[in-house]
């Protein structure tokens, strides 16, 4: 079975660690070396490694490549960040200054030739070039946040491909969407089949993408050809959809790359399913996220912070991520139930005649069912607090009111919705300001609102301190 995007992309970091180049097996992870990154690299380690896998694989201290740094003498260092001038330029820096023994140098995407010549001149001004072990290219500018979603960390796209600035930084951050994308295929060992709707973002990133495939295949000789594994040699690039063998059409992955215009809606509705709400209402980012927790039977101390991570690796958030909140609340109920049994089972002697009979084989299951309950409970723990957290902004926002409001918008009249959101923008204690623009967006979108129903509701929302920024963009 062929890897996912996530373990494609640990297995290519856990490479890296290793001090092991492209293509070479893994090895040599016990060398006790220091992880240096920028904070998008930082961000790209986080949900596959954790600290202790970190440490794992021989990485004793992990720092951000701004940050100050004492030597450590002895130990390699591990510098992973993105091509820019700044980071050439610490990294000169580190070299200068002598902070390690030595140094591979792992950039998260294809270096250019003007950066890399200024790194062999601050190299060679250091008097450092023999503390240069590998210059690499990795390939793995994005962020995988599970077996099958990866994001390409660029929180500010849509506003910033929409907004009046320059086309030259404009150019710039396409060229970042298409480095993401680019390392997404060679992480995957994948040539696909590109598909676009013509005209503007859409169109030119894709066709940029098929540029830079066709000078890696075509100029970077066997090793570039090596990128893209799973493609036989004859394959001409991504629009070929001729051929036999690996490359083959039939065997290759579509790509499609979509305006975010298509679909603006879903970006504004407010959820009810349970990882959209984690993401939603409690911030979740990069598979973690904080809750407030109130203590135990204290109901002066205000609550605490406490802070989850959440992934595919906790058999609760892989089952019910999808499902509806009252859905999720209930299997929180019953995994209680399920734990509290569980725990009393344990608990009960089996023997009435003679109880010491069966403490031997009672003692040695309890004692092997310890690390299952006791990651149970974790589990259990963190899934109630999430819940509770949702629960309490759910009441206090009415925001099942505007999921079950939006969600009929499309199917009916355009005055009985008017009617309804008309109620709800005039009710302060009804949602935020936020959830009020929101909803007054979809209908814009679901409904052919004329102009004085659209002045009408504007004009209810700058009433409850709103404003028509966002409907002005739209």
């Amino acid at each position: 079975m062929a890897q996912s995007v996530q373990e494609a992309q640990r297995t290519a970091i856990l490479r890296m660690l290793s001090l092991a180049e492209p293509g070479e097996q893994l090895g040599g992870s016990q060398t006790w070396k220091v992880l240096v990154y920028d904070k998008f690299c930082q961000e790209v380690v986080a949900p596959l490694l954790k600290v202790g896998g970190l440490r794992n694989h021989g990485v004793t201290l992990h720092l951000n490549i701004n940050s100050e740094r004492l030597p450590v003498a002895d130990v390699p260092a591990v510098y992973f960040v993105e091509p820019t001038t700044q980071n050439i330029k610490k990294i000169g820096e580190d070299l200068s200054k002598g902070l390690y023994e030595s140094c591979y140098v792992n950039f998260a995407s294809s270096v250019t030739r003007s950066l890399l010549e200024e790194l062999a001149k601050d190299t060679m001004e250091a008097n450092a070039a023999q503390k240069v072990m590998a210059v690499v290219d990795r390939y793995v500018s994005f962020v995988s946040l599970s077996p099958s979603l990866f994001s390409l960390n660029l929180p500010a796209a849509y506003e910033t491909l929409h907004s009046p600035l320059a086309d030259e930084i404009i150019g710039q951050y396409i060229e970042r969407i298409v480095a993401g994308l680019l390392s997404v295929l060679v992480t995957m060992r994948s040539l696909p089949i590109i598909r676009c709707p013509p005209g503007y973002a859409a169109e030119m990133i894709g066709r940029r993408l098929e540029e830079r495939i066709r000078e890696l295949r075509t100029r970077g000789g066997a090793a570039g050809a090596e990128l893209f594994s799973g493609v036989a040699p004859g394959a001409r690039g991504p629009g070929a959809d001729s051929g036999s063998g690996p490359g083959a059409a039939s065997q290759r992955p579509l790509l499609c790359i979509l305006d975010r215009d298509v679909d603006l809606v879903t970006m504004l509705n407010h959820t009810w399913t349970y990882q959209a709400m984690t993401h939603d209402v409690l911030g979740l980012r990069l598979n973690r996220l904080t809750v407030p927790v109130e203590g135990s039977g204290d109901s002066v101390t205000p609550p605490k912070a406490k802070s989850y991570d959440v992934d595919e690796s906790d058999g609760f958030w892989a089952a019910h991520a999808g499902h509806p909140f009252p859905v999720v609340a209930e299997a929180v109920h019953e995994s209680i139930e399920e734990f509290n049994r569980k725990r009393a089972d344990m608990s009960d002697s089996k023997g009435d005649d003679d109880p010491s009979a069966s403490l031997g084989p009672g003692l040695a299951a309890a004692i092997n069912a310890l690390p299952e309950m006791t990651e149970k409970k974790r589990s259990i723990d963190m899934h109630t607090n999430i819940a509770t957290a949702l629960l309490n902004e759910v009441k206090a926002r009415e925001l099942d009111r505007y999921y079950e409001m939006e969600d009929q918008f499309a199917s009916q009249s355009t005055l009985t919705s008017i009617s309804q959101l008309e109620q709800m923008l005039k009710d302060k204690h009804r949602g935020t300001t936020v959830d009020k623009t929101r909803a007054l967006m979809v209908l814009y979108l679901t409904k052919s609102l004329t102009a004085p129903q659209l002045q009408g509701l504007v004009e209810s929302l700058r009433a409850n301190g709103g404003g028509g920024a966002g409907l002005a963009l739209l």
